[in-house]
């Protein structure tokens, strides 16, 4: 058994220093094609390596020296293939490297699976309250509702004192005289601040003889007074 694996190697080993032989025998005809070229293959690898670029060499000999022009190529078909002339020549030597190995990454693609628990939401009760409603206020004028009911003819003492007491305040002295003459036409049992206040509403509206006849009569009044806060 050990002998026939020993053969086994080295025709293996045989057949692939042929192959690489004929490699090589190709790329020297492919160059010998080019015209004026020639291949210089002294460099040849001793390993697994291949070849991964070319170097040229043009020498172009002239009557005073001569022109040598060197460049590099990846493929051998992009070595210039015109005619150098005579007595000129092109070089072709391989340049050999290690294989580039593609990897080629899988990628994995994979699902996420999101189990989500199903929540029942419960209905919330919301109570409304409806907002109060503002209260409403009704202003009323007591004072010309007043004065209304007594120009209707329904009159009293109170009410003649307060509607003519405004209209003084007012400054209105034309209505504080009107009912300030109703209600001493009425009474005269009247304290001696109404007096003054209608002597001076009648002042008002230039009546200075009736002015002055109530001012002398809230002067008496007012003595009066002061004899009796003395006693």
């Amino acid at each position: 058994m050990k002998t026939y694996a020993v053969l086994f190697i080295a025709i293996m080993a045989a057949f692939s220093f042929k192959c690489f032989g004929q490699s090589i025998n190709r790329t020297s005809q492919n160059i010998a094609a080019l015209g004026n070229t020639t291949s210089q293959s002294n460099n040849s690898p001793k390993d697994d390596r291949v070849i991964v670029a070319y170097e040229v060499e043009e020498t172009i000999n002239m009557t005073f020296g001569k022109r040598i022009t060197k460049y590099e190529v990846s493929k051998l078909s992009m070595v210039s293939t015109y005619d150098l002339g005579p007595h000129n020549t092109r070089v072709v030597t391989p340049v050999y490297g290690k294989a580039k190995v593609k990897t080629v990454e899988a990628g994995l693609h994979s699902k996420a699976i999101v189990d989500t628990a199903r929540t029942n939401i419960k209905p919330i009760k919301v109570g409304v309250i409806a907002p109060a409603e503002a209260q409403k206020y009704l202003t009323i004028d007591v004072i010309s509702t007043y004065e209304k009911v007594l120009d209707k003819g329904y009159i009293s003492l109170d009410m003649l004192i307060k509607v003519a007491d405004r209209a003084y305040f007012d400054g209105d002295f034309a209505v504080a005289v009107k009912y300030y003459s109703q209600l001493f036409s009425l009474t005269n049992n009247l304290e001696s601040m109404y007096y003054y206040r209608y002597a001076q509403s009648l002042k008002g509206i230039n009546q200075m003889e009736k002015a002055d006849e109530m001012m002398k009569l809230f002067e008496v009044k007012n003595a009066a007074f002061e004899v009796v806060k003395e006693k």
